[in-house]
């Protein structure tokens, strides 16, 4: 199965209601909601709350 390149962008909502939206070739949009700041995003898209989805997912080891 060849890699699968994942990006993800932050999209603000509401004042403290953010949320992250990953998207690849061939799949749908995934929202990961629960998120209160920029920082929170910058820290979860720059830190082990990443790779710990893309695992779950199935693209990552």
């Amino acid at each position: 199965m060849a890699k699968v390149r994942v990006s993800f962008k932050m999209v603000r909502l509401a004042g403290d209601d953010w949320r992250i939206e990953a998207s690849a070739p061939g799949i749908e949009t995934i929202v990961i909601k629960g998120l209160t700041s920029k920082a929170d995003c910058d820290d979860w898209i720059n830190g082990e709350r990443r790779i710990a989805w893309l695992r779950s997912q199935g693209y990552a080891k």
